[in-house]
């Protein structure tokens, strides 16, 4: 039985006194924060047609000046309906939007409270009649809730659920279950990690698996820029659900735009100033009373030890009104947890050579030991010095070990985003986040407890432009990098215990791995991952070109990748006891007779750079009213990563190295005849055509059909 998540929290805007709402969390209504268009997001906009009402007729009409105001930062996006009576304002950021049509000689019509969320489209439709512009008709109907532009498919978590859903360690990517043909991966690859943070092996936050795809095939996006982890292929900067405004998750059909993977595209879009100040506060908490006690921990001990801290605050507000906005945002997590550990130790017998009625066979005669006891002479000074440090003696019972001990995880991550009106024309956004983690996992019999230790960073520039009334450019570029230490090693020596094997590296310098079959392992571990670094810069640029029935974009996306990776193979050592020699791996330990030894000569570290090369085009165009059609075209050139030291290898069956002429035949290397520095030639075929169509049978935005 789980703890149940007790959490508080309160949000203020403008010092006033806050009121209880929901569950364990104080707030003020009113206080979502977002700002217009700024670039952050790809694809967001608004569309409809402008109609004149006469009598009993509806014909559309042209040039009306269609504005839309964002109601929290008073920023105003303004076209001008075709000779159809079309409009589009594209490149809007998520949020509430007021929509004004307009016309000399016609009463004024205006829709308030319309929602755009990211990666859609909301369509408003609205009508004028004849009248003086000092007249304005409000408009009360609703936008329509069926998607009618676009053929993708998937789902829009907005703020209100990604902060009031239970969420464990507030992961917002386990929402993305709520969409079918999305599931959680299994546990060992992160499924049921909610503190899932990146920095060490494994693609435990990859997140999800969609529609039969491996959870590794999903692109992350944070404000419609790169958020990829290429080692692991998880995201890299996870923001805490009350810095998050809503993210959309694309699973089908999705516009020539977007690559990389064949997965899904998760575009998150963080939170942004308004020109209310608002703010919040929150602490969520587990502890042990209200856990029940592992079973398989020891009755004898007190219950392992659970205590958990999710603390944190936002907040943001004008720095200039209606120009420059901010926002930001601190959480720290503090988890201690009790690690049930049980697992056979030697008895007090057997730690002095003495195995009683098991049979055990001196491996000098092929005879069993007299009384099954090992003289003390035969054991091994080095074996009896590694047991008396570092194996503990039996607590249950005759030969088991059973313990709890604490494992200890600390994470810092604060975040701060500033959105720049320069005018109506022209905005800028610049973000900057950073996360650090710290997580010790007990030794028990280890010499030195798994340390691991992050630091991830995230910067972001975007630039948006308006040149005309159905001209527009999004600029964006972005850095991330993690810098990590995901397991260091104790820095012992092998002399020191008696173990004459030479170790080859510095850095991860340690007791040489021993496994007892059955029994208990010692020593370091012995694949240590000592340091792993991770870069990716990532240039794109979006153009948006409106003309007539057609919503063109044309856009380039250049990714420059770096990965260094000190994953070492066995520098100390490593030997494994099985009982070949005695018939039991517990004495053969203890005479230091081991079954199979192994050591890499010679460790050399990846350190490796690829580069991505991408451009589309692409066509929205409505032949008639009711059916849009998406067709476009993506070409991408992924250059291999090319390792700074040429230690890569690959398989060509039947060809001898030169450069290295002892490897086995079909191993071959950079430098070898026709073998390029990243092994295999650059794949340029990768061209990807687009082509779908939504149709909206009866016109009024109810029922699609997609295909």
């Amino acid at each position: 039985v789980d703890a149940t998540t007790k959490g508080i929290a309160f949000l203020f805007k403008k010092n006033k006194v806050a009121s209880f709402q929901g569950a364990g969390r104080i707030e003020k209504a009113g206080s979502v924060a977002v700002l217009g268009e700024d670039g952050a997001v790809k694809d967001t906009l608004s569309t409809g047609n402008i109609l004149i009402a006469t009598g009993s007729e509806v014909t559309p009409l042209p040039g009306v000046t269609v504005e839309a105001t964002n109601v929290n930062t008073n920023g105003v996006r303004s076209v001008v309906s075709d000779a159809e009576g079309r409009y589009t304002v594209p490149l809007v950021q998520p949020g509430t939007y007021k929509v004004k049509a307009s016309l000399s000689g016609f009463k004024s019509a205006e829709l308030g409270n319309v929602l755009v969320t990211v990666e859609s489209t909301a369509r408003v439709d609205l009508q004028l009649s004849v009248g003086s512009m000092e007249e304005t008709v409000s408009v009360t109907a609703t936008v329509p809730l069926v998607e009618t532009r676009s053929a993708a498919l998937g789902l829009v978590v907005n703020r209100e659920q990604i902060v009031d859903l239970p969420l464990n360690g507030r992961n917002f990517t386990q929402l993305g279950t709520l969409l079918p043909g999305v599931i959680a991966p299994p546990t060992a690859l992160g499924g049921g990690a909610g503190d899932a943070t990146p920095g060490g092996f494994g693609a435990t936050t990859s997140g999800f698996s969609v529609n039969g795809q491996r959870n590794q095939s999903n692109n992350f996006l944070l404000d419609g820029a790169s958020n990829n982890d290429t080692f692991n292929t998880g995201f890299v900067l996870r923001p805490p659900p009350d810095a998050i405004q809503e993210f959309k998750i694309l699973t089908h059909s999705y516009g020539a735009e977007y690559g990389r993977n064949s997965g899904s595209v998760v575009n998150v879009v963080t939170r942004s100033g308004t020109n209310d100040f608002t703010g919040a506060a929150w602490e969520f908490n587990r502890n042990t009373a209200l856990n029940a006690r592992n079973y398989f921990a020891s009755p004898t001990q007190p219950k392992p030890k659970l205590e958990q801290n999710q603390y944190g605050g936002t907040f943001g507000g004008p720095v200039a009104k209606n120009k420059l906005f901010s926002f930001g945002y601190w959480e720290g997590y503090r988890n201690t947890s009790g690690v049930t550990q049980n697992f056979v130790v030697l008895s007090d017998a057997q730690r002095i050579g003495n195995f009683g009625s098991t049979t055990i066979r001196d491996p000098l005669t092929g005879q069993p030991f007299a009384n099954n006891v090992i003289p003390t002479n035969r054991i091994d000074p080095g074996a009896l010095k590694l047991l008396q440090q570092f194996v503990p003696s039996a607590n249950t019972g005759a030969s088991r070990y059973v313990i709890s001990p604490n494992s200890i995880d600390k994470r810092d991550q604060f975040g701060l985003r500033f959105d720049y009106q320069r005018s109506s024309k022209h905005t800028i956004l610049g973000r900057y986040m950073n996360g650090r983690t710290d997580r010790t996992d007990p030794p028990t019999t280890r010499p030195v407890g798994t340390v691991a230790k992050a630091t991830l960073q995230d910067v972001m520039l975007a630039d948006t432009y308006v040149f005309g009334s159905n001209l527009y450019n999004v600029f964006r570029v972005n850095y991330n990098r993690i810098s990590a230490t995901p397991q260091a090693t104790s820095g012992l020596s092998n002399s020191a215990y008696g173990i004459n094997v030479p170790q080859n590296r510095n850095d991860a310098l340690g007791l040489a791995n021993i496994t007892v079959t059955g029994f208990f392992s010692l020593g370091d571990v012995n694949q240590p991952f000592v340091e792993r670094r991770n870069e990716v810069l990532n240039i794109s640029d979006d153009v948006t070109w409106v003309k007539g029935t057609h919503s063109m974009k044309f856009g380039f996306d250049f990714r420059r990748e770096h990965m260094f990776i000190a994953f070492v193979n066995r520098p100390n050592g490593d030997f494994t006891f099985n009982g070949y020699a005695t018939g039991n791996a517990a004495a053969d330990f203890l005479l230091g007779l081991p079954s199979q030894f192994r050591r890499a000569t010679k460790n050399t570290d990846q350190d490796g750079k690829g580069f991505l090369w991408a451009g589309y085009a692409q066509d929205e165009f409505h032949p008639f009213t009711s059916l849009t059609v998406n067709a476009g075209v993506r070409y991408e050139v992924p250059i291999p990563f090319v390792d700074a030291n040429d230690a890569l290898n690959s398989f060509r069956p039947g060809q001898q190295s030169t450069r290295f002429p002892a490897a086995p035949l079909g191993l071959v290397y950079p430098g070898d005849a026709g073998v390029p520095r990243g092994t295999y030639a650059t794949d340029k075929n990768n061209v990807a055509p687009r082509l779908s169509a939504v149709w909206d049978p009866a016109g009024k935005g109810r029922s699609v059909v997609r295909g």
